[in-house]
């Protein structure tokens, strides 16, 4: 009667613990889909940056990183509070071993499905915080482009003081988008490639400020420098930064969509 009475008390207990912890597994999985989505959302809604990316691509895709940055940034607080609870119901299920031997092998399994949510909530937090990293450099980096394309423009037009002004613009984006040019997953090709781009501005603006004041000796001095800044810019291979930085972030996102199918599939 003795074992029969221990049995059915850590029956009892181990029950309360893999319902609670059940519960707190499934309010966690509600989350689930937001999150994915934004651990996903550099390689499913942005095009490649590239020398043939149009302004419209570029403003498009500028349109969508307040979004990236939000979205990021409460995935990482949602990660962080969901592991918490369930790191909490994980422990749970080794309280009072002595009384649940008969049930270890259902608190294990569910442990180990806990532990690859876990896992994946660990990736989505570091990827969450990287992005908002890259997110804050490619608003910068977009808006310089944005701003060469106008500044370009504006040339087309003969409106050389705009250009000017534009140039402007241009070198207060591009000293933005080298303060974030060490981001996370940023080859760095990119850091450089920035430098590059303020030459290219300096010297721009130098041409500009020759041509609106008539200083044709200047504008013939400074002309072959803004040539060879451009030859440079068209230089980088664009599409092997994209490829470096997705090498970076690819295993990880592996790992999380991985993770969460191991679990959902115990």
């Amino acid at each position: 009667m003795a074992v029969f009475g221990y049995a059915a008390a850590g029956f009892a207990f181990a029950t309360s613990r893999l319902d609670g912890a059940r519960n707190t597994y499934n309010a966690v999985v509600a989350h689930q889909n937001a999150i994915t989505d934004t651990v996903n959302l550099f390689n499913t809604k942005f095009t490649a940056t590239t020398a043939a990316a149009t302004a419209s691509d570029l403003k498009a895709d500028r349109s969508l990183l307040d979004e990236v940055v939000s979205k990021s940034k409460a995935a990482e607080t949602t990660s962080a509070a969901d592991d918490a609870l369930l790191a909490s119901a994980q422990a749970s299920l080794t309280d009072s071993s002595w009384l649940t031997v008969f049930n270890r092998s259902n608190l294990d399994h569910y442990s180990s499905k806990i532990g690859h949510e876990r896992k994946a909530l660990g990736d989505s937090k570091t990827l969450t915080g990287d992005y908002v990293l890259l997110a804050t450099f490619y608003q910068s980096f977009f808006d310089a482009l944005i701003d060469f394309d106008t500044v370009g423009n504006k040339i087309e037009a003969s409106d050389f003081q705009g250009a000017l002004a534009g140039v402007s613009t241009l070198q207060t984006d591009l000293g933005k988008a080298l303060q974030a040019s060490s981001a996370p997953g940023l080859p760095p090709q990119v850091h450089q490639f920035i430098v590059d781009f303020q030459t290219f501005a300096t010297d721009e603006g130098k041409l500009l400020a020759a041509v609106n004041s008539s200083d044709v000796s200047a504008g013939q001095s400074l002309s072959p420098k803004v040539t060879a800044d451009v030859t440079k810019l068209d230089s980088y291979d664009f599409t092997k930064i994209g490829t470096d930085i997705a090498s970076y972030y690819t295993p990880l996102i592996d790992d999380y969509n991985s993770e969460i199918s191991k679990a959902n599939s115990m």
